[in-house]
């Protein structure tokens, strides 16, 4: 079971490097949820998006704005069959990338049912705040 979760995650991970749309919603179920506070950036009345359409209409988003994103796993954990913590480092460009923690919930057909994205700071910002305490 383990090697399906890893297998599915590793081919989101590919199809966000790849820039393959029909890769990365074919990880998701139909009816998915993404619950990821950058939504509301595109979508201000949202925060929650859910199906594949609009899914689909947001990763368009995503891909567009940043033609360069890449994922960069840092650690992935798995918690029994239907839970997974992913950890990356989000690229959208070679030297602005972002922490990222994604959490997972896999339906009995080890698809994506829920994502929950945490955002931390961008490497921007922490080099911003060093450079603000030693002035």
């Amino acid at each position: 079971m383990e090697n399906k979760l890893k297998e599915l995650i590793d081919r989101w991970i590919e199809g966000w490097n790849g820039k393959d749309l029909d890769k990365i919603l074919s990880c998701y179920t139909n009816s998915a949820e993404l619950f990821d506070p950058k939504v509301k950036e595109a979508f201000p009345e949202k925060f929650t998006l859910t199906g594949s359409d609009e899914l689909k209409g947001y990763f368009k988003i995503i891909l567009s704005l940043y033609p360069n994103l890449k994922v960069k796993p840092r650690g992935l954990w798995l918690k029994g069959e239907y839970e997974a913590l992913l950890e990356y480092d989000l690229y959208t460009e070679e030297d602005r990338k972002v922490d990222v923690i994604s959490k997972f919930y896999f339906s009995k057909d080890k698809k994506i049912q829920g994502h929950f994205v945490y955002y931390g700071l961008s490497y921007k910002e922490v080099k911003d705040k060093n450079t603000k305490k030693e002035n």
